[in-house]
């Protein structure tokens, strides 16, 4: 049995934007690393699978995966496949102008979107263009408008419901409680910060997903949870106070209603599959 280790946080360098052909720019050679940054992440060979959040997914000819800060990957494979990534600050992130292209990163649902193969040599033209610019001037407003562009594309292509994405307020929501989730647990703190009621918050929840403010809150947890007794770092007990729980019962509790696993279970489990 492997001894615990933290996983290493993979940081940008004092730069805004990279994009490499080679997957460089993402972590290269990590087995499993937190992200403190956004990144597109295309791949170009099909090779087995990686995991985000500790959830697997098949590696696929391109497919990509949009990631956000705080979200862990890894690669079981012994080799990186090969792909194409962007990388870029949160400061940059903050000037697309499009909600519906930020909920792209959101982390509710990391299910790869599929470009289908008439599109494909069109976005790597995109690419190359991003590549270019990346090992030249490097002007950010351009790098941009040529991501924006990239993003477009794969927001028409995904899966998700378009209702979400073109709903503003539902957007608003999902920034704000991954801002707040550890300390805000209420339906009403959400609901004044974008000026409705908490009943229609639901309302519109259970219209466009399914589901509630306190359920999508929960997931935010779940995965947090899953994150840090993963890094280790910190006591489970720390953990179930970080998180907002009253008690360590009650955090294992929620855990293993969730995970059908305790908290101990659960970190002992990935520590062996290291």
């Amino acid at each position: 049995m492997s001894q615990p280790t933290d996983f290493p946080l993979h940081e940008l360098p004092p730069v805004r934007f990279m994009a490499s052909g080679s997957g460089l720019a993402f972590g290269e050679h990590a087995p499993s690393h937190r992200i403190s940054f956004f990144a597109i992440v295309w791949f170009t060979e099909s090779a087995g699978t990686h995991l985000i959040d500790f959830e697997s997914f098949p590696i696929r000819a391109n497919e990509v995966f949009l990631l956000g800060p705080n979200q862990v990957h890894s690669i079981p494979a012994p080799e990186l496949p090969g792909s194409r990534t962007i990388v870029f600050a949160h400061e940059v992130f903050d000037r697309i102008d499009e909600p519906h292209l930020r909920q792209l990163f959101l982390p509710f649902e990391n299910t790869g979107i599929r470009i289908p193969e008439e599109m494909v040599a069109p976005l790597t033209h995109i690419f190359d263009l991003i590549l270019l610019e990346c090992n030249g001037a490097a002007d950010v407003t351009l790098l941009l408008k040529y991501t924006t562009a990239l993003l477009t594309h794969l927001y028409r292509f995904g899966r998700h419901d378009r209702r979400i994405g073109e709903d503003h307020r539902l957007v608003k929501l999902f920034q704000l409680m991954q801002e707040h989730y550890r300390q805000e647990k209420s339906a009403a703190f959400y609901a004044r910060q974008i000026g409705l009621t908490p009943k229609r918050i639901n309302e519109l929840l259970r219209e466009k997903m399914g589901t509630t403010v306190s359920k999508l809150l929960y997931r935010l947890m779940l995965i947090e949870a899953k994150r840090e007794l993963y890094h280790q770092q910190h006591s489970v007990k720390e953990i179930a106070y970080g998180l907002g729980f009253s008690d360590q019962s009650y955090f294992a509790r929620f855990f293993k209603k969730q995970t059908g696993l305790t908290p101990e279970e659960f970190r002992s489990g990935v520590r062996v599959a290291k």
